[in-house]
């Protein structure tokens, strides 16, 4: 196989971008938009050239991969009927509404020989990817994620909204299960929790700190790590990476390297290229879920005012 047959399930603020991937990547052989919003999916679909489809079980034996850009709650449906199919699914974050659901999805993905890759782009982000590279011993993480408000995905609390996104850097980054944690938030503008803090001590001796507030002054997207000799610090914003040593009372501040490529053209492509290769997902579904069943928790700590817990 040298090109993949692929779709795009649902034409919102994501499903748009993905389509416009699909329709440039080399190695992908653009189909189909499925949405049930007529005119936007059929807007989409005539800039991309590829067909529209109001219903997505009509593509099931039509297309070899589908990207699921759809509202949560419809993710563990869409997914699930796919997969069923014989189609490989690429499904945005969180993977899905419900760990359990995401436990089938893998279960699922694994018997039938297919691909299932959940859609952290953060993963993708050109600081990340060196960051990643370069840390030998991740002894502390330091996470910050603010943003001002902007009325968007106040149906859900900021800890899903956002820290998901760190929480599944965090967990790649040390590799260990978590511990303790302790946790605070608070509403400030809507009804759920819209600052949040989580302190989350791993098995193998790490520490994690993690900040997010989409009511902030400012946008911050930053990853800062302190290895055994090193610490770097990541600004996901601007894609730099720094890296400071210290040799005895001097500081050598330093920055290393970053290769800049479009996030989602760098998912979507890894995507294509684990189904033609026949390897694993860069972000598999059980890396979802871990990131979903963490952040559940959190939120869930956060509403109660249950500020900590054992594992």
């Amino acid at each position: 196989m040298s090109k993949v047959k692929t779709a795009v399930i649902g034409s919102g603020h994501l499903g748009k971008f993905h389509a416009r991937v699909l329709s440039e990547l080399e190695n992908s052989d653009f189909r189909y938009v499925v949405d049930i919003d007529e005119k936007t999916g059929r807007e989409i679909a005539e800039k991309c050239g590829a067909d529209f489809v109001r219903d997505f079980r009509e593509i099931a034996d039509k297309v070899d991969a589908v990207i699921i850009a759809t509202p949560t709650v419809l993710h563990y449906e869409i997914a699930k009927f796919f997969l069923e199919n014989g189609v490989n699914v690429l499904v945005e974050k969180p993977i899905t509404d419900r760990v359990e659901d995401g436990e089938k999805l893998i279960t699922l993905a694994k018997e039938k020989g297919l691909k299932l890759q959940v859609g952290h782009i953060e993963r993708f982000n050109p600081a990340f990817v060196s960051l990643k590279k370069n840390v030998k011993e991740v002894r502390f993480v330091k996470t910050s994620r603010l943003s001002p408000f902007t009325g968007r995905s106040v149906d859900i609390d900021v800890v899903l909204d956002l820290m998901i996104h760190d929480i599944d850097l965090v967990l790649t980054l040390v590799n260990s299960k978590p511990k303790r944690l302790t946790v605070k938030g608070s509403p400030v503008l809507t009804e759920k929790t819209d600052i949040g803090f989580a302190l989350i001590e791993f098995e193998n001796g790490a520490i994690a700190e993690l900040s997010v507030s989409r009511v902030s002054e400012e946008r911050d997207r930053t990853v800062r790590v302190y290895d055994r000799d090193s610490y770097y610090s990541a600004n996901l914003n601007n894609r730099t990476l720094k890296k400071v040593n210290y040799q005895g009372e001097k500081i050598k501040v330093e920055q290393v390297g970053v290769v800049n490529r479009d996030q989602l053209e760098a998912e979507d492509g890894a995507f294509l290229y684990s189904i033609i290769n026949n390897i694993e997902v860069p972000v598999t579904g059980e890396d979802g879920v871990k990131a979903l069943e963490l952040t559940k928790t959190i939120s869930k700590m956060i509403e109660k005012r249950e500020w900590f817990k054992e594992f």
